[in-house]
């Protein structure tokens, strides 16, 4: 297992056009590519930020992730090469990459 120094939090909003049907497209080569990084501990958590709670017809708005790195260069390459990008689904000129300290964590 690899060794990472630093834990990033990551917010990628989807494109306001159309970006939901991409991500929905997109979705099962998205989480295929990414169980190798989850496998490996580097994807801590990810998921979608909602515009409101599912039973009232939630619409997915944002990505939210945790990923350990040696950089934020690191980081941005990873989302870069992401399947929601080149599928036009997230909005990387919005994206933001904030280093992080987990201090408490609980499992599923």
């Amino acid at each position: 297992m690899s060794s990472y120094k630093y834990e990033y939090l990551v917010t990628v909003p989807d494109h306001v056009d159309g970006g939901l049907q991409k991500r929905i497209d997109a979705r099962p080569t998205h989480l295929k590519n990414l169980t190798p990084r989850v496998q490996s501990g580097q994807v801590v958590f990810g998921g979608a930020f909602l515009g409101s709670q599912p039973e009232e017809g939630a619409r997915q708005i944002r990505s939210v992730m945790l990923i350990k790195a040696n950089s934020e260069e690191e980081v941005r390459k990873i989302v870069e090469e992401d399947v929601y990008v080149q599928a036009g689904a997230w909005d990387l000129s919005k994206m933001t990459i904030l280093p992080f300290k987990c201090a408490v964590r609980t499992p599923l």
